[in-house]
């Protein structure tokens, strides 16, 4: 009998945990992968949200509304304290949807490296971005 309960929290302690994992908001983004996702011309601002959570960044242009999602990657040795910012390596992707209206128009997908990021109007536009919500 003593076994049986045993089994029976293990069990249950083994449920919990599985479902707890699948419960989180967190969205995991891929986005070389993830842009495959998106359609010109077919794709919705909903099903973009659906796919990539909101973006981190939008503008409004004279082309229409831009969402922007970017990621950083960085090796080990860059996230070392102190000598970090001195050694290893630093990449990121970004990702430009377009909209024209309620429709993508366009959805790019690009990988840069860090001197290419700083000088991108990625990052120089940061500042004309619209309140996330």
């Amino acid at each position: 009998m003593p076994t049986m309960i045993r089994l029976f929290t293990i069990i249950i302690l083994a449920a919990w945990t599985f479902t707890a994992g699948c419960s989180s908001h967190v969205y995991i983004r891929h986005l070389a992968s993830d842009a495959c996702l998106v359609t010109p011309q077919q794709s919705t601002k909903k099903d973009v949200l659906n796919y990539m959570g909101p973006p981190d960044n939008r503008l409004t242009g004279p082309n229409g509304e831009e969402w922007i999602y970017y990621q950083r990657h960085q090796s080990s040795l860059r996230k070392l304290p102190y000598v970090g910012d001195k050694m290893g390596d630093e990449s990121y992707e970004a990702m430009i949807v377009t909209f024209n209206g309620n429709r993508v128009k366009t959805c790019v997908y690009r990988a840069y490296n860090e001197r290419e990021f700083k000088n991108s109007k990625l990052k120089t536009n940061k500042s004309k971005s619209v309140d996330k919500k």
